[in-house]
Order: C-alpha cells, then structure tokens, then sequence
C-alpha cells in the first residue's frame, strides 16, 4: 500500500488506506461510506468533508494506483545499477505497470469485481496512464535503437511501433493469470522473444 503513502494529509491517507482494505475484503457495492468512516476512525461528516461519495474515493484509489506504477516503471526503464539491459529494463517496466492490479484481482475474492468497477468508474484514468506508459516505452526503445542495443529498423518497427506491441502483447497476458508469480514468468518470456527479434 505504499502507492497512498504519497498523500500529505494523514487522515485523508488513513481513508484512502482503510478504503483499500474495505474494497479488497468485501468489494465495491457491499462497502458503504459508513464502513470507510469506521474503519478509518473518523466520523461520517469528517469522511464527506475529504470525499463526496465512494466513488470518489474508488476513482482517488486507482489514479494513485496507476500513478506509483507509471512512477516505478519509468524508474525501471531508466535503471542504471548493474546496467541492466533494454529488455531487462522493459520488463520491469512492464511488471510495475501490470503486477500491482493483477495483485489486487487475483488476491482478493472480490477481485473480478474491483476489475470491472475500475473500468467503470475509471476507465478515463486507465486510458491515460495506458497512453503515458507506451509514451515511456516508446522514448526508452527510441534510446536503446540509437545506442545500437536494437535495431528498429531491420525489423520494421518504429519506437511507437515497438512500444504498442509490446503493451498489448503484455496486457494479453494478464488473462487467466491465477496470480502474480504466473503473470511475472509470463511476461519475462514475452520479453525474451520480442527482444530476440531485435537484436
């Protein structure tokens, strides 16, 4: 849950965090306002001065979901210690960008139904974060075809190119992916592949 410690506000953090754990262990529609205000231990009124609805706060919990991973797979892409290579930098990305949802559907028994919820309530936030995150693959493929890590052009990808494969074919492999460790090995193949093809 450190993905929420970002927020300054300590109480607006202890709703947000209590939030999490009340959607997780019951889902959305079974969790009401008074369930949020309880276990955060505030009252009805503090909580409604912090948010309208939980909607509101479903909608706060996923752009500061989609926020951390965005931050973390830009930190992967950019990694230097060891100097991983490009496809090793592009799966971590890959894991930041994917792991921390799949987590959450596959952890949870109401996991479906916080999936559904999330491209409901959500899904302009999923579609930004989804442009953000291939702009970022796009200028760390860019990088890695200048430094001759790959060669775009003899496979007739451009950097947008490449960068749109390669999340949609990792977004694919989220399905039916019973837990984490599952999509983790998954993605890590996908990878090996597509950057074969690039060298």
């Amino acid at each position: 849950m450190s993905y929420m410690n970002r927020v300054e506000d300590p109480k607006r953090n202890a709703i947000l965090v209590s939030a999490f754990t009340q959607f997780s262990g019951y889902g959305f529609r079974r969790t009401s306002m008074e369930d949020i205000a309880t276990a955060a231990g505030v009252s009805r009124a503090s909580l409604y001065s912090y948010f309208g609805n939980k909607e509101e706060i479903f909608r706060c919990l996923s752009a500061s979901i989609h926020e951390q991973a965005l931050a973390d797979a830009e930190a992967a892409l950019r990694a230097t210690s060891g100097k991983p290579d490009i496809a090793r930098r592009v799966e971590g990305a890959l894991v930041a960008r994917f792991a921390r949802l799949q987590e959450v559907v596959t952890q949870s028994p109401h996991g479906r139904e916080i999936y559904d919820e999330d491209n409901r309530l959500c899904g302009d936030l999923v579609l930004e974060s989804s442009a953000r995150f291939r702009a970022l693959l796009a200028s760390a493929m860019r990088a890695a075809d200048r430094a001759r890590e790959i060669n775009l052009k003899g496979a007739g990808l451009s950097a947008p190119a490449a960068a749109e494969v390669i999340q949609l074919g990792a977004s694919g492999l989220k399905q039916g992916a019973p837990d984490v460790a599952t999509l983790k090995t998954r993605l890590r193949r996908f990878v090996r592949v597509f950057f074969a093809g690039l060298r």
